[in-house]
């Protein structure tokens, strides 16, 4: 079985994206929550 075609399809540069992609799904609720918390406080 060759898999060359699927390797060379899959390359650092699309591993890099999805690994950022996946990070920054996973902040995104605690940075939304932080920036929300801190405009409240400064109308407080």
């Amino acid at each position: 079985m060759d898999f060359s075609s699927v390797t060379s399809a899959v390359d650092a540069t699309t591993i890099v994206a999805a690994l950022t992609a996946i990070a920054a799904i996973m902040i995104l609720p605690g940075v939304a929550k932080w920036g929300f918390n801190k405009v409240i406080s400064w109308f407080r």
